[in-house]
């Protein structure tokens, strides 16, 4: 008899009721957007950002980029200068962000599994509804959590507590996915259960993170172990 479930274990037989996935390098492959975004907006000022910035802003919410910036290059701008410069390059932009290759049918596998699902993010709402929009996720009722919506942004636990807290759970119940270790600390504290799926092998990780290469096999391996 085939099993009607991807995963090949019913929701019932584990604790987990839902799924909250980070967006950017997780779902999309958007980091390059954001950091092309990032020189537009500093190109304004005559600033070269150099290719290894990227690894300090990772994962990090905008005031952060933005204060890391004034502090290393000597921005004269406001933050909302820098972040209007930023937000039009990569909302102008997003249709070119490509999906991350196995992200979407491991989305489908968990809906199919009966799993709820919501996003969370350390990104304006405005750049979450783009993605939202490149993703093809727009439906009624639909959860997603921006940096808007909370006050404090990862790595703090918040946006993670808040989803869960939207979706009636609590965080125990849900699996976290993300790409950085900022998000990962955040999920970790918020008491979910981590996946780290990073797209940037060299980063480095919290204590007791394993990250995985390969996702749709890291969640069946999880299911089932927790049923």
């Amino acid at each position: 008899m085939t099993n009607e479930y991807p995963s090949g274990v019913r929701p019932g037989q584990h604790p987990f009721r839902a799924v909250l996935w980070d967006i950017d390098g997780t779902l999309l492959l958007s980091e390059d957007m954001h950091f092309r975004a990032l020189r537009h907006a500093l190109a304004t000022e005559g600033v070269e950002v150099p290719d290894e910035f990227h690894h300090e802003i990772v994962g990090r919410a905008a005031k952060v980029v933005y204060e890391k910036c004034r502090q290393t290059f000597g921005l004269s701008m406001s933050f909302d200068q820098w972040r209007q410069l930023k937000y039009s390059y990569y909302t102008a932009h997003a249709a070119e962000i490509a999906v991350r290759p196995g992200a979407l049918e491991v989305w489908r596998m968990f809906e199919q599994s009966g799993l709820r699902q919501a996003l969370v993010s350390n990104s304006d709402r405005i750049v979450v509804n783009a993605n939202i929009r490149v993703l093809g996720l727009e439906t009624p009722g639909f959860i997603s959590v921006s940096i808007n919506d909370v006050v404090w942004g990862k790595p703090d636990p918040e946006p993670y507590e808040r989803a869960a807290t939207l979706l009636g759970l609590k965080p125990q119940q849900c699996i976290a996915i993300e790409d950085s270790p900022t998000g990962a600390q955040a999920a970790l504290a918020a008491g979910t259960h981590i996946i780290a799926w990073p797209e940037d092998r060299v980063l480095e990780f919290p204590p007791g993170i394993q990250p995985i290469t390969a996702l749709e096999p890291a969640v069946q391996d999880l299911l089932r172990s927790a049923a």
